[in-house]
């Protein structure tokens, strides 16, 4: 589990750094403790700047890590189930090559998208099927809930640009060798049954579903 654990913060770092760098989750106005601007300023570090950096990098590793911690518990909640599990340090080995990997690649073409004025309309694509899906969950469970960019229109599927089809046929590659990568971990590392594997994969790729229903049992009672 030790050795899991430094190859996933290597990666993590790996992935997180190059976006970082590129200025994605900077934020421009963001001001450093006290504490902080004091320790680093001490050594000619320059706080602000170090500061925000710091800041992006926690965030875009965040994104990635909150998704691992989600598909660790979703895989071996699988496999639990179907009595196939050999252990919670099989299913992260599965979960820390298949994120180092595949889905640290859907990430970072869902970051192109953000980030670049080519793909407008496959990024308002992505954005509108995110929304339809949520208010899917939504209206499945009656709640009286709405988000802040309201119900998404139409998807325009003309508007998208070449290279926004690629980003988009990349990203379906990205998901697809993401799920299979965890069916063939189910099936090597607990050395699950097809039925088994297939059972895991299905209890990860309906995880967004749990989330979602979460999300708005949390936001009815609060």
């Amino acid at each position: 589990m030790g050795s899991l654990v430094v190859v996933y913060l290597v990666n993590l770092a790996t992935y997180a750094t190059p976006l970082t760098l590129a200025g994605i989750g900077v934020q421009q106005d963001g001001q450093p403790p006290a504490a902080y601007a004091g320790a680093v300023g001490s050594y000619g570090v320059d706080p602000t700047g170090s500061w925000q950096l710091l800041s992006a990098f926690v965030q875009n590793s965040l994104f990635i890590t909150a998704a691992t911690v989600l598909t660790l518990l979703s895989l071996h909640v699988g496999v639990f189930i179907v009595r196939e599990s050999r252990g919670v340090v099989q299913s992260t080995h599965t979960v820390v090559y298949t994120t180092s990997a595949y889905l640290a690649a859907v990430f970072s073409g869902v970051w192109y998208l953000t980030s670049q004025p080519g793909v407008s309309g496959a990024r308002e694509f992505v954005v509108n099927l995110q929304a339809a899906f949520v208010y899917a969950v939504i209206d499945f469970l009656g709640a009286d809930l709405a988000l802040p960019g309201g119900r998404p229109g139409e998807i325009a599927v003309a508007s998208i640009t070449t290279e926004g089809q690629w980003v988009l046929a990349l990203l379906a590659v990205g998901i697809g060798y993401y799920l299979f990568s965890l069916y063939l971990g189910a099936r090597i590392n607990h050395r699950a049954s097809r039925s088994g594997a297939f059972v895991a994969v299905t209890a990860v790729a309906l995880s967004p579903v749990a989330y979602v229903v979460g999300s708005v049992a949390a936001t009815l009672i609060t």
